[in-house]
Parts: structure tokens; sequence; C-alpha cells
């Protein structure tokens, strides 16, 4: 009982991360270009089995969605991914700071950002 509900706050945790910080409509029928609803609960899922923050998660679907828009390769979609990579790069520090993300992963998404913008440039 408890773990469903604690999932179930993660997961709410997780989008209002992506929509209040990171400026990402999660609704796949309003925004075409955000994974479907089972992808999206699927890459919830694993970040939740690592015992991971919704901050993590997050920061984790903002990148997918940022690859796919880098990789679509039109205009407003590439000046969406880097406004994204941007709100990911300033608030991975301060999850850190937090401790509600490890330095190892904000690194890793850093990392991936800098090959996201390659694909948008």
């Amino acid at each position: 009982m408890f773990l469903l509900r604690d999932r179930t706050k993660f997961n709410t945790d997780v989008d209002l991360i992506l929509r209040m910080s990171f400026d990402i409509e999660t609704d796949n029928s309003k925004n075409r270009a955000f994974p479907a609803f089972i992808s999206y609960l699927s890459s919830l899922s694993e970040i939740w089995n690592e015992n991971g923050t919704p901050e993590h998660a997050a920061v984790h679907m903002a990148c997918v969605y940022c690859k796919g828009l880098a990789e679509k390769g039109d205009a407003a979609g590439k000046a969406e991914a880097k406004a994204i990579r941007l709100r990911i790069s300033e608030a991975t520090p301060l999850f850190v700071s937090r401790g509600q993300m490890t330095q190892d992963w904000a690194a890793h998404y850093a990392g991936l950002l800098e090959k996201y913008a390659e694909l948008s440039a």
C-alpha cells in the first residue's frame, strides 16, 4: 500500500519538476515530441528501481526529451533543446548541493548534454 503511494508521489514529483523547472509539457497528446506514456513510465521505473530521486528522474527524462528534439532536426526543436540544456545545466548543481543527485550522475548528464549540443549544431 505504502509502496504504491510512494511510487505515485515519485511520478507526480517528477512530472512537476519537468513542467515547472524545465518547462516541458509531459502530456504526449499535447506535445508529440515527449515520450509516450508507457515509455515515460518505463524510464521512471529505471530510476525508481535504482532508488533515484525525483530530481534525478526529471533530469534523466529531460535529457531523453532533449536528445529527441536535437535529433529531430527542425529549427524549433533545436531551439527548445538548447533552452532545456541550459535549464538542466543550471539545475543539476543545485540538485547535487541538496543531495538530490550524485556528482557522478550530474557529470554523466553533463556529458550527454554536450553530445546533444553537437547534434543541434
